[in-house]
């Protein structure tokens, strides 16, 4: 009888210490923008003064929120906003969405149109990470620079990123 309990206890101590199967790891995805600049005016109604757009960004990577970059003011600048999501899954899904600010008496704020495909202005891409590939709206592998314009919207503008 002593002999089964000991048996059985070294079982139970051998499943303590088994390591515990878990999923795959959660990898880091970054989308840096480099460089954002307006193709059709973005202020045209504003009269009392000339005024430089004020882009921002919001970028979704994966089932991450919503990320809002700050403010920067310049008809064609060089952010360097950086984004940083995390996925366990192979294929993440990736939304950016620029926008002009138009604080101040101005109600709305610009939606930029930034998608090359008509009628659609933020950016819908799928980034493998096994593959590097990026597909969606665009395509491009990781770590080039990916350059896009908008196309038959208004409030085009243009945009480079990169996905890492």
């Amino acid at each position: 009888m002593q002999a089964r309990k000991l048996i059985l206890s070294g079982a139970l101590a051998a499943l303590a210490v088994a390591p515990i199967a878990m999923g795959p790891r959660a990898k880091t995805v970054t989308v840096t923008i480099w460089r954002v600049a307006q193709v059709d005016n973005l202020d045209k109604g504003d009269q009392l003064k000339a005024d430089r757009a004020d882009f921002y960004a919001l970028v979704k990577i994966g089932n991450g929120a919503l990320i809002r970059s700050s403010n920067h003011s310049d008809d064609d600048g060089h952010p360097g906003w950086k984004f940083f999501g995390e996925s366990s899954g192979r294929y993440v899904p990736i939304r950016i969405k620029i926008n002009d600010d138009d604080g101040g008496l101005e109600e709305k704020d610009d939606y930029v149109d930034i998608c090359p495909r008509s009628n659609k202005k933020d950016l819908n891409l799928v980034y493998d990470t096994k593959t590097g590939r990026i597909t969606g709206d665009l395509r491009g592998r990781r770590g080039q620079v990916i350059y896009t314009i908008g196309h038959g919207d208004n409030d085009k503008g243009k945009l480079w990123f990169s996905v890492k």
